[in-house]
């Protein structure tokens, strides 16, 4: 009797140290994709939801719902020229680090940075199932940026008094379905979004040049019609107009959000309106 249940004891201990070798290797593939660069509730809810979207260790390619965020600094080659490289790197890694920061506490991911500019999404890589979870991530998305404009305006603030450039930035918002999953090998791997949700954010950033900035001189930030359909009645914002977009056959609608001063950006469940 003891020896088939000396073997059958060895069989279960082989196969829990296999399932935990296998729980490591999931989680440190994934930690290495986000948690540089997420909240810890995000994370957890990664780890929590990994079966829904994760296959032989990585991301499977998925199809979702999710509002893309994309970020730049206005007139950065101009503040390169004006600083040395080593001050230069401090002053980017404060900048990016502080927004980093808002996006995390948003709940947002930041998926990489491009230069200066910052590339996140809010609601991926676990899907939204129903179209409050959707609307709620637009929101999310967009009060981050309004975030990202008070706490720049502080940084402006420090960086002149230590005689360092003062900056403003421009973001695009746009909420969309896209197709979302890890490209590269073991070497390099990088969780990417590919559609016409990314393209359009983009695009959008890059529209935040033609608009005037006098009522939002630390942030543009300019949205998509879909996000704005999430977010309107919480947060004020002006026509931009009916927008040819580069590369975009169909125009698209957009709006430029308005920080109105001292007012808190509620949730809509909370607006009231």
């Amino acid at each position: 009797m003891m020896a088939p249940s000396a073997a059958w004891l060895g069989g279960i201990a082989v196969m829990t140290a296999h399932l935990s070798l296998k729980e490591r290797t999931d989680r440190r593939s994934l930690m290495q994709l986000f948690a540089n660069h997420v909240s810890q509730p995000v994370a957890d809810e990664i780890w929590r939801e990994r079966a829904t979207f994760l296959a032989g260790g990585r991301p499977r390619p998925q199809e979702l719902t999710a509002t893309v965020f994309f970020s730049d600094i206005e007139g950065f080659t101009t503040v390169c020229e004006a600083l040395e490289p080593e001050p230069l790197i401090l002053w980017l890694e404060g900048y990016l680090d502080a927004m980093v920061r808002v996006v995390a506490a948003h709940d947002g991911i930041v998926l990489r940075f491009i230069g200066d500019a910052i590339l996140a999404v809010f609601g991926a890589p676990v899907a939204r199932t129903t179209q409050a979870e959707i609307d709620a991530d637009a929101e999310r998305a967009v009060r981050c940026a309004i975030q990202m404009g008070r706490e720049l305006r502080e940084l402006n603030k420090r960086w002149q008094a230590e005689g360092l450039p003062a900056i403003g930035i421009r973001v695009g918002i746009h909420t969309g379905p896209l197709v979302a999953g890890s490209l590269g090998g073991l070497r390099h791997m990088e969780y990417s979004l590919l559609g016409d949700t990314a393209n359009t954010a983009a695009r959008l950033e890059a529209l935040g040049k033609t608009v005037d900035m006098r009522s939002s001189p630390h942030c543009r930030i300019v949205i998509g019609e879909p996000t704005w359909t999430a977010v309107q009645g919480t947060v004020a914002g002006l026509p931009v107009g009916e927008m040819a977009l580069k590369g975009k056959r169909k125009a698209v609608r957009a709006w430029l959000v308005l920080d109105r001063e001292g007012e808190e950006v509620r949730p809509a469940a909370e607006a009231g309106e």
